[in-house]
């Protein structure tokens, strides 16, 4: 299970005046389940995403992935745990959808069937 509690991410504008990105988010998305973020550009989606990957760190809140919390853990093994493929250019362009997001899996030698992507029941 994901969780988001109070998850904050405050950036500084160039005039000095702090801005939230994102602001006092709450979420719980269970084990196995698909989540999509929407909303308009700037909203804050990719912010929260990097914050889940820990690509960029939160200003404030916690990420439990599995009652961990993320800022305990070591970013590489957090990262190898949980699937992100970024937009356009994170994409390898002589792979199929399927290949790019199971790029970790095979890595770590993961069982084919575990990383495939099983269809909704």
């Amino acid at each position: 299970m994901i969780k988001l509690e109070n998850l904050t991410k405050q950036f500084m504008q160039k005039n000095g005046t702090p801005f939230n990105a994102v602001d006092n988010i709450n979420l719980d998305v269970p084990e196995g389940e698909i989540c999509v973020l929407l909303g308009p550009s700037g909203c804050g989606k990719t912010t929260t995403l990097k914050m889940i990957n820990r690509l960029i760190e939160p200003t404030g809140g916690t990420i439990p992935i599995n009652g961990e919390d993320t800022s305990a853990l070591d970013t590489v093994s957090l990262r190898r745990k949980i699937g992100y493929v970024i937009q356009q250019i994170g994409l390898f362009p002589n792979m199929t959808i399927e290949e790019n997001i199971t790029v970790v899996p095979r890595m770590l030698g993961w069982d084919k069937n575990a990383a495939t992507i099983a269809p909704r029941s």
